[in-house]
């Protein structure tokens, strides 16, 4: 089993985005934090569950109703790194060009 590692946007991108469906529903915020977890554990048994992100191949997507997972798998340390989670309908393409590389990153430890 891989472990798996949360970089610092990809935090604050879980709790944006659970402050926002909290303000219309804690219910549906909470679904949304175990969907996270339960979609990172399933990384974590299957990291090439997800397939390659089509403008760079370095990252792997995996949707989450109407959010989009980025990450990335490292084989050489059996784990894998969540980068990213975006709504659908964001301009994905955009805010993926501007991410800055992972390695000048400093993950979160999980798992």
């Amino acid at each position: 089993m891989y472990k798996a590692l949360y970089l610092p946007p990809a935090i604050t991108d879980i709790f944006d985005i659970e402050a926002y469906l909290s303000e219309f529903s804690f219910a549906a915020a909470d679904r949304f934090a175990k969907a996270i977890a339960q979609s990172v554990s399933t990384l974590t048994e299957l990291p090439l569950i997800g397939p390659a992100y089509e403008r760079d191949p370095f990252f792997r997507k995996m949707v989450l109703d109407d959010y989009l997972l980025f990450y990335s798998v490292d084989d050489k340390r059996q784990q894998i790194v969540v980068h990213r989670i975006f709504h659908h309908s964001r301009e994905i393409a955009q805010h993926m060009q501007e991410y800055q590389t992972p390695q000048a990153q400093n993950p979160i430890h999980c798992q």
